[in-house]
């Protein structure tokens, strides 16, 4: 690889960001289940009624083999936890690199 085409990452500054991304992704999962736990008790009131319509739009939505409600709210949490550990996986990742080169460093001391 040339000079040219070589990256370089700012540690400080990345382990920053990551730190950063990690606080935005708790409180993201942290609003993420107060949502969820909202829309699961509204859910459960069925405010759409009781009548034959309303019946039907039970069957629909809250039950079947995959019922849009039950996966509507399993994606969003996949999504949302994937995202809430982001950050830290970005950290270790940083941190490693700064590690080996530390560690190389000291290997091939000039």
């Amino acid at each position: 690889m040339t000079e040219a085409e070589s990256t370089a990452v700012n540690p400080t500054q990345a382990l920053s960001g990551a730190g950063q991304l990690t606080n935005i992704g708790d409180t993201m999962l942290k609003k993420w289940h107060t949502l969820r736990a909202r829309i699961e008790h509204l859910n459960g009131s069925q405010p759409w009624g009781n009548d034959e319509p309303g019946k039907n739009f039970n069957k629909s939505y809250m039950d079947g083999a995959h019922p849009p409600c039950t996966s509507v709210l399993e994606g969003g949490e996949s999504m949302v936890v994937a995202l809430s550990k982001l950050g830290e996986q970005i950290r270790e990742g940083v941190q490693g690199v700064v590690d080996v080169d530390d560690l190389t460093a000291q290997w091939f001391k000039r």
